[in-house]
């Protein structure tokens, strides 16, 4: 058995044995239904922003240790996604250390939060120190989602004059909630030319999703993906593998098979799976260039069922939905931070962002939840334990 490597000394000695173990078993039988071999480079148009980037970005928000960065640079990954409110402005700075003397080797994300031009201009340019850049590839308007907020003409303005000023490349949004509203209205304004989107194989599911789709109520996430991304919006996929959940052991890597159901979709640009360790780029980067396999499949239900019912998969179909105002998709959300990707820290900090007219604190008092989930998550039972583990 081969240990996960600990060190970048290890990572690298690991990538050598398997770049041998590849050419040894090219000359078996190949892999099922991959259709590129395992972990081999494959890169897409971001859109009609004029980069191409590979499959499979790296989401640094997590991420506390430049050299992690830095490794999956030197083994190709050329996209990379920060914030300036990641870990209080400390992430853009990792970030920076961690992309020094490589700039130019990756497409360079962050985001920005809608408030007064001058303050926006102001953020970005915090975000360039912080950053030690001249310029940023990609800044996104974070958090949107409304059409509203797409055609907000105090954003637009300002990130017009960044980019008029040659301190940013191209605008675009991230989304959490509303994603096939906002999706469709980024490819109907025009202005942004990228949507980040959580996209994973717990979208589309449910007895709601069906019935919506066969009412014309809705598309589907999956479908509106697509079609935005056949219109020339650069689609990149967050929330990749489901909140990150443990592997159940044996088999298939489930977060390989997460990716490559992302990767199905011929909208996803690229992805940007958080990654802290040498281990994790290591699984990740196995997933460039794999299709979608019936062992995927079989890995991929597997952690599903090791999931149950824990995990959200932002959908939007319950927003809205309560009648006492509560965010689930927030609020649900903040508890995969804490279960999932076990980072306490940041649960609190993303469910004391909430108002509070909009936490779960009327749900300890209400008698029945009349909140109902295509995935069948015991709504109520989650949202009082992630007001009672995460408030205060």
């Amino acid at each position: 058995m081969t240990l996960p490597p600990t060190t970048r000394r290890d990572f690298l000695k690991t990538i050598a044995a398997a770049g041998i173990a590849t050419a040894v078993a090219g000359q078996g039988t190949q892999p099922e239904a991959v259709a590129a071999p395992a972990g081999a480079a494959e890169k897409r148009p971001l859109g009609r922003t004029g980069f191409t980037v590979s499959t499979i970005g790296f989401g640094a928000m997590i991420t506390r240790d430049p050299d992690v960065i830095r490794a999956a640079v030197d083994r190709g990954v050329d996209y990379v996604d920060t914030a300036d409110c990641y870990m209080g402005g400390e992430n853009e700075r990792i970030v920076g250390r961690a992309l020094a003397g490589v700039r130019d080797k990756v497409v360079l994300a962050t985001k920005v939060h809608i408030d007064p031009g001058d303050k926006m201009i102001r953020s970005a340019e915090n975000s360039l120190r912080s950053l030690k850049v001249d310029v940023i590839d990609l800044l996104q308007l974070h958090g949107i989602s409304t059409e509203g907020e797409v055609t907000d003409p105090r954003a637009r303005e300002a990130l017009q004059k960044l980019i008029d000023r040659g301190k940013v490349r191209v605008a675009g949004v991230t989304t959490h909630s509303g994603q096939e509203t906002v999706l469709r209205a980024v490819r109907k304004h025009g202005f942004y030319k990228t949507v980040l989107v959580a996209y994973n194989f717990r979208s589309d599911t449910g007895v709601t999703a069906a019935v919506k789709g066969a009412l014309g109520l809705s598309e589907g996430l999956s479908n509106t993906i697509r079609s935005v991304g056949e219109a020339g919006v650069g689609i990149i996929a967050m929330k990749t593998q489901a909140g990150g959940y443990p592997s159940p052991p044996g088999g298939v890597s489930p977060h390989q098979a997460a990716l490559a159901w992302v990767l199905g979709n011929p909208g996803v640009a690229t992805t940007v799976p958080s990654m802290t360790t040498y281990a994790q780029v290591e699984d990740n980067l196995g997933a460039r260039g794999r299709r979608l396999s019936f062992s995927d499949r079989v890995a991929l239900r597997r952690y599903a069922m090791e999931i149950g019912d824990r995990h959200c998969g932002l959908c939007g179909a319950c927003d809205g939905a309560c009648p006492n105002g509560v965010d689930v998709p927030s609020v649900l959300r903040s508890l995969t931070y804490r279960d999932g990707y076990r980072l306490e820290e940041l649960a609190r900090a993303s469910y004391a962002a909430l108002p509070a007219e909009r936490n779960a604190s009327a749900c300890g008092d209400c008698p029945s939840c009349a909140v109902s989930c295509p995935l069948r998550l015991p709504v109520a039972r989650l949202a009082r334990e992630a007001h009672a583990v995460l408030s205060g």
